[in-house]
């Protein structure tokens, strides 16, 4: 899923890197935890609304992501999905050092996240783990798995680093959550989706939906190509914002004209005396040489 809170580039309250790095643990923990319980969230809603499951998962998504904003902005722009890094590197944002620590500690986090909500969650709570790690739907096929996974991440992150351009901070805030419901609505019937691999990661190791080779392919392999080529796309068709020409005050244009003035009176002075100093050498050359010219 796509991270609420922005990169360290685009925050008014740049954090450390470590300060950074705690934050992607944190917020990783605490989003695979309450993650893992949308569907019995949405499962309970409908049973009581009667309103149809998939669009009450989708409300309590936004409902969630809404609430890890301030909390990812708290830690200076915290992280929690790891092709969002990717797309920042591979659009040259940032140090590739710095967001592989970041990687590091999202999946740190993603694991224990996971294993905390094994442990402490109540097992009505745990009915529907095992989904979590992701799965191609049945009667899909595996290439058109690694395509809409891949395609996802591809339009996810495009509008992902769009959006850290965005002069609005709603915008920058709500324009990569509201494609990242649209992607789910959309992905739901292909293959979940997952577009976190971290996170179906870390419910892989717990429960083998499917066998490795599939799993690393799909849901690994095809979003962070997909953000690869989402940070190259945004590079390259990035051209240098051009500056805007500024019409100057009347007080620039009044000394200019000023300064204007005096260059072309020290020339005109510079010129007088250059004749005059013309006019002194031939006057002191004809009485050093009286006779000469009339010979």
């Amino acid at each position: 899923m796509a991270a609420a809170g922005l990169p360290e580039e685009n925050d008014t309250r740049k954090r450390s890197l470590p300060v950074l790095v705690f934050g992607d643990f944190m917020v990783t923990a605490l989003w695979v935890m309450a993650s893992s319980c949308f569907a019995e969230a949405s499962g309970y809603l409908a049973k009581y609304t009667g309103m149809d499951e998939l669009v009450l998962g989708i409300g309590v998504l936004v409902t969630t992501l809404t609430l890890f904003g301030p909390l990812c902005e708290s830690f200076g722009g915290a992280l929690f999905n790891p092709i969002h890094c990717v797309a920042l590197m591979s659009s040259g944002k940032g140090s590739i050092a710095g967001h592989l620590l970041r990687m590091g500690a999202q999946l740190a986090g993603a694991l224990a996240g996971s294993l905390a909500a094994k442990t402490y969650l109540p097992d009505w709570l745990q009915g529907k783990f095992h989904t979590l790690s992701g799965g191609i739907k049945d009667g899909v096929a595996f290439e058109i798995g690694f395509a809409c996974e891949g395609t996802m991440s591809f339009v996810l992150n495009y509008v992902f680093l769009l959006s850290q351009e965005a002069d609005s901070r709603l915008l920058t805030l709500w324009t990569p959550m509201l494609s990242t419901v649209t992607l789910s609505w959309i992905g739901y019937y292909f293959t979940g989706p997952s577009l976190n691999p971290f996170v179906s990661f870390s419910w892989h190791l717990h429960y083998k939906r499917q066998n490795d080779l599939e799993h690393y392919l799909v849901f690994w392999s095809a979003p962070i190509l997909g953000a690869v080529a989402a940070g190259l796309a945004f590079l390259f068709q990035r051209k240098p914002a051009q500056r805007k020409g500024r019409r100057p005050s009347k007080a620039a244009i009044a000394a200019r004209g000023q300064k204007t003035l005096q260059q072309q009176q020290l020339q005109r002075h510079q010129h007088h005396n250059q004749n005059d100093q013309s006019y002194s050498n031939h006057h002191n050359h004809h009485q050093a040489y009286p006779g000469k010219e009339t010979q």
